[in-house]
């Protein structure tokens, strides 16, 4: 599902500093539209929850998170967030993967899965990991099947064998 802030997402992940200050009119024109008004009048806007708004998954899935937010001066500052490296790794029963690492065809899987899932993005991972498992599985048997001998002779006559070999 496309997002009205992927611009944003996508401008982020193609800097290369560590940190980024913004005025609210470049993130606007990076953005192609005009922040909301509560964008410039409260600080919690810009809050690092995912669960704010649409916006902060924007900067939080580019591996970013913000730092400083000037409401006078319509200032903010990016920073790369550490638990969001460039490497995916697992901790525990959790792996981390940054989407920026995800193929193009992934990240449109993921956003129609996470969409058909009311937003649940660990729903819509799952439902990946297990389809990919499934049809390899599918590819495995299939490639046995291939590669099996060939049975010429009728089912019954094998377990009548099978029974007086005993």
């Amino acid at each position: 599902m496309m997002s009205k802030y992927d611009p944003l997402r996508r401008y982020l992940e193609g800097a290369t500093s560590e940190e980024l200050p913004l005025t609210f009119a470049e993130v606007e024109g990076v953005l192609g539209f005009r922040l909301p008004p509560s964008a410039k009048a409260h600080a919690t806007w810009w809050s690092n929850n995912t669960g704010t708004h649409v916006g902060v998954r924007a900067w939080r899935d580019a591996g970013w998170k913000t730092s400083r937010v000037d409401l006078g001066s319509e200032r903010v500052v990016f920073v790369r967030s550490r638990q969001d490296t460039a490497a995916p790794r697992a901790t525990g029963d959790c792996l981390m993967v940054p989407r920026a690492r995800l193929s193009i065809a992934a990240a449109k899987l993921l956003d129609d899965y996470t969409a058909e899932a009311s937003g649940d993005i660990a729903t819509a991972v799952s439902r990946a990991i297990h389809e990919a498992a499934i049809a390899r599985r599918g590819r495995y048997i299939d490639g046995l099947t291939a590669r099996a001998p060939r049975v010429t002779d009728d089912s019954v006559d094998l377990i009548r064998e099978d029974r007086d070999a005993r």
